[in-house]
């Protein structure tokens, strides 16, 4: 694990004004109790070493010069929302961003918005857990030597460690807007392999029906649906995102992000590529739902068909009965001695010959 800062932490603020140059008498907040904040420096080669937050706001080399400093800034925050709020109001940023970050997650939306000489996106990502209903963004603040990435509640189960990982391995180039391009590829690649062992499901059951309708439940299609329906959500978010952040102009970042445009376009047509799989697979899953459901139909009809039979042979049968139970007193057919099984044996004959004619009838197909 990356080292997490003091209990203060120099304000964010004078790094949007500055472009990095902090004064000495630099401002300082309270870390709030359930925040975690961890920092790294990216290294020249691409790697990355933790460091402490006092060191991400140092005061940078002279633009002359080509040793700039790059860092990578992640927070994890549990907190009251008054109290966050409060927090994000040191950054300095505009208020409708402050009301999004410090709002619970379900009032967050995908959306990028320019600063000066900053940037601000959020994006939709998937919960550690990707069949759980909840609803999960994360927002980054990339700045010309630092990229901020924020969530307002903990990763549970490593998500933050899994991000880690990526930046060690994958980093696209040695600086915040590298770090940038290969945190958005990690929940984009994230999305894309859950769609496709959606996929995976999808085909199993699609192939397990086709041996035995019967083997695959509607609850197991159903629950595929939802899981389908959660996913396509965040694609079709981090799409938007993507195409936002592709428009975005921002002064004093232009040229940071000129070494890493070319990964955008590719970013983005990985997006798009995950949007058009989960619209393929929802046609697929509404064609498993249809067929299951044309099989429960199938069998409903073939017990209503059952019944309309066995009526069908009861009705004469009983008009019989009837006509024999009356209370007549001239009815030569009690009087006779075999009246009792011959009534029994036409009864018997009468149903054969229904159930023979139904039969004939394609009825019991």
């Amino acid at each position: 694990m990356s080292e997490e800062s003091d209990e203060e932490t120099p304000l964010l603020s004078s790094v949007i004004q500055r472009e990095g140059s902090i004064q000495s008498n630099i401002t300082r907040i309270n870390k709030l109790p359930g925040m975690h904040i961890r920092c790294h420096l990216i290294k020249s080669d691409g790697s990355l070493a933790e460091c402490s937050i006092d060191e991400c706001f140092k005061k940078q080399p002279s633009k002359a010069s080509n040793k700039r400093h790059h860092y990578w800034i992640d927070i994890d925050a549990e907190v009251d929302e008054a109290q966050l709020h409060g927090w994000l109001n040191e950054l300095n940023l505009p208020n409708f961003a402050i009301d999004v970050l410090a709002s619970p997650p379900e009032g967050w939306a995908s959306q990028v918005i320019p600063l000066q000489r900053a940037a601000l996106a959020f994006i939709r990502i998937l919960p550690h857990i990707s069949t759980s209903d909840d609803l999960m963004h994360s927002a980054a603040l990339h700045m010309r030597s630092i990229l901020l990435t924020f969530t307002s509640s903990p990763r549970a189960g490593g998500l933050y460690q899994q991000i880690l990982n990526r930046m060690k391995q994958r980093l696209t180039a040695a600086s915040s807007s590298g770090a940038l391009m290969t945190w958005l590829g990690f929940h984009l690649d994230r999305t894309s392999q859950e769609t496709r062992m959606l996929r995976s499901t999808v085909l199993a059951m699609d192939e397990a029906m086709d041996r035995s309708i019967t083997s695959v439940e509607l609850d197991e299609i159903i629950q595929a649906k939802d899981q389908l329906l959660r996913l396509l959500a965040v694609a079709e978010e981090q799409t938007e995102c993507l195409e936002s952040l592709i428009e975005v102009r921002v002064e004093g970042l232009d040229n940071s992000m000129a070494r890493v445009q070319a990964s955008l376009p590719i970013l983005l047509a990985t997006a798009r590529a995950t949007e058009r799989l989960a619209l393929r697979l929802e046609k697929q899953i509404v064609d498993l739902r249809h067929r299951s459901e044309g099989h429960e139909q199938e069998i409903t009809n073939r017990r209503l068909a059952m019944l309309t039979v066995l009526s069908a042979v009861f009705l004469p049968l009983t008009l019989f009965t009837g006509i024999w139970g009356m209370n007549f007193e001239n009815m030569p057919e009690l009087t006779e001695p075999y009246a009792y099984p011959l009534a029994l044996m036409f009864m018997i004959c009468v149903a054969m010959l229904m159930i023979f004619y139904f039969w004939k009838s394609g009825w019991f197909r």
